[in-house]
């Protein structure tokens, strides 16, 4: 037993007092001045009368002393000062002394009446007004009260502070303790903080530093480093705790039930520290079965309720990932709509004042951007403002450092940070307090950062939302990746616009030189000479274009096709031949003329459609050959063996055939004829429209992206032919 328990124990005991007569107030061993003025007087050894006197006198004549003034008042007839505060504290010390002066000396009527004023006492306004939600006779709607409770008091930073301090009050109601203590811990979790709720004039909670976290200290400290519950009959007793409690109290603390709060997945948050006053009862095992169920249950209420809040928030990542594919697929085009609609997601998610995301320039090793938040709102959503592209380095900053090293950056205090570049905030004047700065890895490189600005609810960005941030970073990746993809799309397929467009205004003749051709003819020795087949045209080369002019009239009719189309498409063919060893436009010319010779020998074996064709096609069946053979494209993977199969070169020189053929005549005879018709007579601009879609259909069979659809009647395929020429 520790010399404080003796001392009080002996102070109101028969027999010889163990207090000095001289100093009354030697026996408070680490006990104020305060607290021994509560003993005015000496108390004789083995008599309690002068104290039993002096009570009496008090409780029996108060009401003669009230109405005689002669009498004086109680302080005024003792030297010693002994006042109401004294007596009370005296008794709260030695109530052994209380109870021998009412089973002695008050009558049971005073005893009843003292029952009845003691039952009729209003509530204790000190309670917490939380409780009175448990007096409801509906159960579901204290359950459904309750839950909503809940949800209200769990924050996006899983801060349950206020919600653990009403659930503590509630635990102090059911164990009779006078008084409860709640800690948190502290910074890097090495110390313990009390909990203060908010008051009428602080509008926000308090953390009042208590102390490490370590043993021989306080109770809390002991069940912080132990993760135990502790109870504790007598504190005063028990020398593993020389601080006691720790807490500051009027009155003195005797026994202590502390338990530790921890959650569902064992991570201690904090400590719940019951007490009892002196001279009251110390508490049981009962008592800490009711705090440890209540706290258990609560620990896992809360779980569940985190738990559920966190499918909750995964069902609605799902359905904003879903949103966005659905918006990137379905508006590809607008980049810009789909990087606005991932940041707003993004400061959602994470409760963030301010968003800003930077893509990654490896080659210039720069950051860059051009779309940015700018703190407004427009009908309840962020506005984010396309501006000239800024650019820097990445090694400034703190988002250069998240670029360089892939590295996830957390920082609380921005300014304590020598990483963070000032000239922003001085530049734009806005107050950066905590940055969550995130990298964006597609293909184990980081193609972009996204950060966030100050933590609108709550300190700091906490563990949580780095986690959230990590999962939606993966999407915020692929986002990035097909914006890139598409933006090499579209600059490739600008230059192939490009391209197409010279390589269509360079693939068709002038008019020098088809009108040159018209006017042609051919040297009357050439025209029995060009019927044989061992003709040979070689030293005839400016000759070429006028010889298969002739050989089409001589075959078919000179009306089969006009003489400037023909012109036209001759020429245009020419023009498409490369200057290859063999594969070349006098290699053309001699295959026709063979194929001529066939028909002339055989005039009663082929249709006029026929006819036109065989020429034709003997023409142009080596239309823009490379020189090279399709094994050796595709071996060699060239971009025409992607983009035809099977029979590369053969493809593509039907592809420039229909080129020529169809691009020429609607680009050059069509289009023009149609625009002029709509400005004299608009209801036919139809004809035009329709004129358009045919040249764009043929565009995408030239390219590839359909196929030519071969039309089966001759007398259409004849009629499609000569409009064709």
């Amino acid at each position: 037993m520790s010399k404080k328990r003796k001392a009080l124990e002996g102070g109101g005991g028969g027999g010889e007092s163990p207090l000095p007569e001289e100093e009354p107030t030697a026996w408070f061993e680490g006990s104020s001045e305060e607290q021994a003025s509560c003993l005015p007087f000496t108390l004789k050894s083995g008599s309690r009368g002068p104290a039993l006197l002096t009570l009496r006198s008090r409780t029996d004549t108060q009401e003669q002393m009230s109405n005689d003034p002669a009498e004086g008042s109680l302080d005024s007839r003792n030297a010693t000062g002994l006042t109401d505060e004294k007596v009370k504290a005296y008794l709260s010390l030695h109530p052994q002394v209380l109870d021998e002066f009412v089973s002695e000396s008050v009558s049971a009527e005073t005893v009843e009446k003292w029952l009845k004023r003691k039952n009729n006492k209003p509530e204790d306004e000190s309670a917490p007004k939380e409780v009175s939600r448990y007096q409801d006779t509906n159960m579901q709607g204290v359950v459904y009260e309750l839950n909503s409770y809940i949800e209200q008091r769990l924050d996006t930073g899983g801060d349950n502070q206020l919600l653990l301090y009403e659930l503590s009050s509630i635990i102090k109601v059911a164990t009779k303790a006078d008084g409860f203590a709640l800690y948190f811990l502290g910074e890097c979790n090495t110390s313990l903080c009390v909990f203060t709720p908010p008051g009428i004039k602080e509008g926000k909670p308090r953390l009042i530093p208590a102390g490490p976290i370590a043993q021989g200290t306080t109770t809390s400290a002991y069940v912080a480093k132990s993760r135990k519950t502790l109870l504790v009959e007598d504190i005063l007793g028990d020398e593993r705790f020389p601080r006691g409690t720790g807490l500051e109290s009027g009155t003195r603390i005797q026994s202590v039930l502390c338990l530790p709060i921890v959650t569902a997945i064992g991570d201690l948050i904090g400590i719940l520290e019951l007490y009892r006053h002196w001279g009251k009862e110390a508490f049981r095992l009962s008592h800490q079965e009711v705090a440890t169920a209540n706290l258990a249950w609560a620990s896992v209420a809360i779980h569940q309720v985190q738990v559920c809040r966190g499918l909750a928030k995964q069902t609605e990542l799902n359905d904003f990932l879903l949103d966005v594919s659905k918006t990137y697929f379905d508006n590809i085009v607008a980049i810009d709509s789909l990087l606005e609609h991932i940041m707003i997601y993004a400061k959602n998610l994470v409760n963030a004042d301010r968003c800003a995301l930077f893509q990654v320039d490896h080659k210039n090793k720069e950051l860059y951007s051009d779309l940015f938040d700018i703190g407004e709102e427009k009908e309840g959503k962020p506005v984010f403002k396309k501006t000239k592209e800024i650019r820097f380095s990445i090694e400034k900053g703190i988002a250069g450092q998240v670029a360089r090293t892939g590295e996830v950056l957390n920082i609380p205090d921005a300014y304590a940070d020598p990483r963070f570049n000032r000239e922003v905030d001085l530049y734009t004047g806005y107050t950066t307090r905590n940055i969550l700065c995130m990298p964006i890895v597609s293909r184990g490189s980081v193609i972009g950062v996204v950060q966030m600005v100050n933590k609108i609810s709550g300190s700091a960005f906490s563990k949580t939302d780095e986690n959230n941030f990590k999962m939606f970073a993966v999407f915020c990746a692929l986002a990035l990746h097909c914006a890139n993809m598409y933006h090499r799309i579209r600059h490739s397929e600008c230059i192939y616009r490009v391209t197409m467009e010279k390589l269509s205004y360079h693939s068709i003749c002038t008019a020098e030189e088809w009108q040159g051709l018209m006017h042609f003819s051919l040297p009357g020795r050439l025209c029995k000479e060009i019927e044989l087949f061992h003709f040979d045209i070689g030293p005839f080369e400016n000759m070429w274009p006028g010889i298969f002019v002739h050989m089409i009239h001589r075959s078919c009719g000179t009306s089969c096709f006009e003489l400037e189309k023909l012109c036209r498409f001759i020429m245009s063919v020419k023009k498409n031949y490369r200057r290859v060893p063999y594969h070349n436009w006098k290699h053309a010319v001699t295959v026709a003329h063979c194929m001529y010779a066939i028909l002339q020998n055989n005039r009663g074996l082929f249709t006029d459609l026929e006819r036109k064709g065989l020429l034709i096609a003997c023409l142009c069946h080596d239309l823009d050959h490379r020189g090279f053979s399709n094994s050796y494209l595709q071996k060699f993977d060239h971009p025409l063996a992607a983009l035809y199969s099977t029979s590369t070169m053969e493809q593509h020189h039907f592809s420039q055939t229909v080129s020529i053929l169809q691009l020429g005549f609607y680009n050059a005879v069509a289009i023009p004829c149609y625009t002029t018709l709509t400005q004299i007579f608009p209801p036919t601009e139809p004809l035009l429209t329709a004129c358009r879609n045919n040249l764009s259909q043929w565009e995408k069979v030239i390219r590839g992206e359909e196929s030519a659809v071969w039309i089966s009647n001759p007398q259409e395929a004849q009629g499609t032919a000569e409009s064709c020429l």
